[in-house]
């Protein structure tokens, strides 16, 4: 059940930028093990570098995957996400994410930044109330945001994610 001697969880950080009742994400297109490509979102941002605040590793991630700069808030939630080989003996991959409220600043519109991720197409904004429409990654970000606010918790998970994302 370890992922090996000396691994730790990897320290992530995320952006939450709402805006007339959307929420924005990353989109991207991905190879399920099906073979069948699909179109999956999931909250901006990514790896907290050694030496970073989480303030500027968050700007700097969003700059690399929407383009914009941001301005960030509070935190609003912590979620963890996990891979497991495929025969289920350990972790391949664990990941804690800190998620911020943020916005862009002014004059900001979000694109396709200049290191997106591998998969990444663009970005989206997404309607809160019809995230069950969409796949979002994990899931349980999108039914946090569904929550009334006044019972969010600030920690969900952990997250089982499949080895494609």
């Amino acid at each position: 059940m370890t992922s090996g001697p000396g691994r730790t969880p990897r320290a992530a950080v995320k952006a939450m930028i709402v805006r007339d009742g959307a929420i924005l994400m990353n989109r991207s297109r991905v190879r399920g093990a099906d073979g069948r490509e699909r179109e999956i979102f999931d909250l901006p941002g990514g790896g907290h570098e050694f030496g970073e605040t989480q303030e500027e590793a968050l700007r700097r991630e969003c700059l690399e995957e929407i383009g914009a700069r941001v301005r960030v808030h509070g935190a609003a939630l912590v979620y963890e996400v996990r891979t497991w080989a495929p025969d289920r003996t350990h972790l391949t991959f664990q990941q804690v994410n800190v998620a911020f409220w943020a916005e862009l600043e002014a004059g900001e519109e979000p694109g396709l930044g200049s290191a997106p991720d591998g998969a990444q197409v663009g970005t989206a904004w997404l309607p809160i109330r019809d995230l069950p429409s969409y796949e979002v990654h994990p899931a349980g970000v999108a039914a946090w945001l569904l929550a009334d606010p006044g019972s969010r918790p600030l920690g969900i998970g952990p997250f089982e994610i499949p080895p494609e994302l």
